[in-house]
C-alpha cells in the first residue's frame, strides 16, 4: 500500500507518465517502501489496521472542524460585545483520560487549535491549557475531544 500511494503520488508530481518518469518514480518509490518496512517498521497488517480507521479519523477532523468553528463564533461574539465585563484568563491542569501518547497529542493539538484554548504544558498523566475565558477552561476536564479520542484509542487496541 506504501509503494503504491508513493507511486501515484509521484506520478501526480510530474503531470506527465513517460517510461522514465515511471521507472525512477518505481525505483524511489519502492526504495522508501522498504525504508519504512525496516526503519519506521511498518508492516502490510499494520497498514490495513490503518486504512480500516480512516472513516473513524476524517469523522474526528470533520467534527474538529466544526467545534473551530463554533469556538471561532464564541470567540469573535466576546471580543465584538461592547461593556461586558470579561473574566480572567487563567490555566488549567487536566488529567486527559487517553492512555497512549498519540491520543494525548491529538488532544492537546485539538485543544490549541480551537480558538480561545491553548496546550502550554504536556506531563505524562496531565495537560496543562490557557483557557482565554473560564467558561473554555470548564469544558476541558470532560472534554468531548477527550472522548472521542479515548473512542478512537479503544477501537485501535480493542
Amino acid at each position: 500500500m506504501v509503494f503504491v500511494l508513493l507511486f501515484l503520488f509521484w506520478l501526480l508530481l510530474n503531470g506527465k507518465v513517460t517510461v522514465e518518469i515511471i521507472l525512477v518514480g518505481a525505483a524511489v518509490s519502492a526504495a522508501l517502501t522498504c525504508f519504512a518496512h525496516r526503519v519506521l517498521h511498518i508492516s502490510p497488517q499494520g497498514e490495513l489496521r490503518v486504512l480500516r480507521r480512516l472513516p473513524e479519523v476524517f469523522c474526528y477532523l470533520m467534527w474538529l472542524m466544526g467545534q473551530i468553528l463554533l469556538s471561532n463564533i464564541q470567540v469573535i461574539g466576546r471580543i465584538l460585545t461592547p461593556g461586558k465585563k470579561q473574566a480572567p484568563a487563567k490555566l488549567i491542569w487536566f488529567q486527559p483520560g487517553t492512555k497512549g501518547d498519540l491520543a494525548k497529542l491529538a488532544l492537546a493539538n485539538s485543544i490549541t487549535l480551537t480558538p480561545g484554548t491553548v496546550t502550554v504544558s504536556m506531563g505524562p498523566d496531565m495537560l496543562c491549557a490557557y483557557a482565554l475565558d473560564p467558561e473554555f477552561g470548564a469544558g476541558l476536564k470532560e472534554s468531548a475531544f477527550a472522548e472521542k479520542l479515548k473512542k478512537l484509542e479503544e477501537e485501535r487496541h480493542g
